[in-house]
């Protein structure tokens, strides 16, 4: 039975290590793009020094540099796994766990798998860098000094001098999982050692060294850790206003997980008795179904948080239609951030005026349990996008000071950089790139553009954003409402010499509904674009707004025979449903008029921004 029991474990271990890598990739693609941009690995010596001024630095550090490899989501998956296979090999070989047994070294895999996973909107606000590899390196470091403290001879006080070095040589490396594996060599010394005597030095030893050596780097070495944060180093910071101890449970089950097998350590070769092996089959499945049904569980599964990020990686790529594709998947209601990335991939291939209101809208709350705003998620994105640079300057500057700067971070602000025309500035921030593994050969070719600015109108990243460029010299708040202040930015802006520019600042009055900036703006566009078909929806803003306002010449304008009749057919169902519920009415009216801005007009505001 052991060598069946050996290549059962083998080809269980494989197969759950294929079927996760599978997940991630087919997925959760867009998540691993996504963790990488919000993350950075120099190649500097400035940059190690920086993540050494707090404890478990080294750990922060090692983990960034493997987070870089998602760049290529395929090789970055494909080390995590490698990571985890290690890791299952050291806890059987630590813990001497009969193959029969080593299904279980799947538990701590499918921890580790949702403290990534069950994050969610987390990792726009997340605060340890290389969070994605850094509990899975931490674990596996635990595993290892436990196999090498099972080795150790319990002669000559050994023992215990290894756990206070664990505590003392492991904190500034490598923070709590130091402080971890010290605690769990002071529990397992009650099945390692037969003197209790001995037992006890050694568990004093591990609570001592635990507590003590904290304290004592945070009074001599350590100066820009809180207090309060002291004991955590390196665990994922799950607070705003706050805290959230539910995503906590993950590590606090991986710690159960380890301790268990410290209590309940015997020696495999002691006599085991024998298993039939129909009840072996029964037990190595109802485990696995457990694990499967527990990750499947508590998987971030949200349908606007997936689309959020393909959107965005469609974006970085510069795939609009592809955009507008992941739109039109659409089941629940939108988030914000979706309607201004849909609406944003729609103006670039002009088809806006007459698509916008063919996609859903609406205004969801963002599936978490903090107060998530469309600012985090995509704020800098759509300043940038939309031209305001000063405004994705100073958001950027904001988030990278308080959550630390990230790849995405320098991109955007080299953009802005280039496009004002600092060309110093532009080079300070592509010289930064230029230490990345993945980033360097877009710094360069960027950094090219910088001495020929002209190339900027040809350039497919950044031309559609030199037709954005038109507004004043200026910055101010804006309470954290990016939309908002885009939105009124444009509708209040004259600016007239770009045909490109000019249609959004009438479609910017579609969402302020400020009947005399449209009449303002649907004039110029008219001017602008003598020839070619009006499109459908600002023949449908300036019919309702002349009905509004009774203008009498409405009715002389060339529409299209449908927006009247599309009108009058809305004015009728709408009379029905006097004085109901506004829930009630968009149920009602969506199927008919959904398509129509005369439905967004009346029925979609007001419409939060979160």
């Amino acid at each position: 039975m052991s060598i069946y029991h050996k290549h059962l474990t083998l080809g269980s271990w494989l197969v759950a290590l294929i079927a996760i890598a599978c997940c991630l990739l087919i997925f959760e693609s867009d998540q691993l793009w996504k963790i990488e941009q919000k993350n950075i690995f120099l190649f500097s010596t400035l940059f190690l020094k920086e993540q050494l001024v707090v404890p478990g630095g080294m750990l922060t550090w090692v983990g960034t540099w493997f987070t870089q490899f998602l760049y290529h989501p395929w090789l970055g998956v494909l080390l995590l796994c490698l990571w985890w296979g290690l890791l299952m090999f050291i806890i059987k070989r630590a813990f001497r766990i009969p193959d029969r047994w080593a299904i279980l070294m799947l538990i701590p895999i499918a921890l580790l798998l949702l403290t990534n996973m069950a994050m969610g909107y987390w990792i726009y606000i997340l605060k340890l860098k290389g969070h994605f590899f850094v509990s899975t390196i931490g674990t596996t470091a635990i595993a290892a000094l436990l196999w090498g403290f099972r080795s150790i001879p319990a002669r000559h006080y050994l023992r215990p001098i290894a756990i206070v070095l664990t505590a003392a040589i492991g904190y500034p490396l490598m923070g709590i999982y130091a402080l971890a594996a010290a605690l769990l060599m002071g529990i397992w010394s009650w099945r390692l050692t037969p003197h209790r005597t001995e037992a006890i030095v050694q568990s004093a030893a591990a609570i001592l060294s635990t507590v003590a050596v904290p304290l004592l780097c945070y009074r001599l070495i350590y100066y820009q850790t809180n207090l309060a944060d002291i004991y955590w180093a390196e665990l994922p910071l799950f607070y705003t206003t706050e805290a959230y101890s539910n995503y906590y449970i993950t590590y606090g089950l991986l710690a159960l997980f380890f301790a268990l097998l410290a209590v309940t350590y015997r020696d495999n070769r002691q006599s085991v008795k024998p298993m039939k092996p129909r009840t072996y089959l029964l037990c190595q499945a109802a485990i696995g179904f457990l694990l499967l049904g527990s990750v499947y569980h508590f998987w971030m599964k949200d349908e606007n948080f997936h689309h959020e990020l393909t959107m965005q990686h469609r974006i970085a790529n510069h795939d609009w239609q592809g955009v507008l594709d992941e739109a039109a998947t659409q089941k629940d209601e939108p988030t914000r951030a979706i309607v201004m990335m849909r609406n944003l991939a729609l103006s670039r291939i002009g088809r806006q005026g007459d698509d916008m209101f063919r996609y859903k809208n609406g205004s969801k709350a963002y599936a978490a349990p903090f107060g998530m705003r469309l600012m985090l998620v995509v704020g800098p994105l759509m300043y940038y996008q939309y031209g305001m640079l000063n405004y994705c300057n100073r958001l950027c500057m904001e988030l990278g000071v308080e959550l630390d700067f990230r790849t995405e971070d320098y991109r955007l602000l080299a953009n802005c950089a280039l496009l004002d025309g600092d060309k110093p500035l532009a080079r300070k921030y592509l010289h930064i790139l230029k230490q990345t593994l993945f980033h360097r050969n877009w710094a360069e070719q960027t950094e090219v553009l910088i001495d020929h600015p002209e190339q900027l109108a040809q350039d497919a990243e950044r031309e559609p954003i030199t037709h954005m460029l038109h507004y004043k010299n200026m910055l101010g708040g804006d309470d954290g409402f990016t939309e908002r202040t885009l939105m009124n930015q444009l509708a209040t802006n004259t600016y007239t010499g770009d045909p490109i520019f000019q249609e959004q600042t009438l479609l910017a009055t579609f969402w302020t509904q400020d009947i005399n900036q449209f009449w303002y703006h649907f004039k110029d566009y008219t001017r602008l674009h003598p020839q070619g078909p009006m499109p459908r929806y600002y023949q449908e803003a300036a019919y309702l707004y002349g009905k509004i306002e009774k203008r009498q010449e409405v009715e002389n304008m060339p529409f299209n025979p449908t927006v009247k009749e599309t009108f009058m057919r809305f004015i009728t169902a709408a009379s029905n449903y006097n004085n109901q519920d506004l829930e009630e009415v968009r149920r009602g009216l969506y199927p008919l008029f959904g398509d129509s801005y005369y439905y967004d007009f009346y029925v979609m505001k007001p419409l939060a921004e979160y």
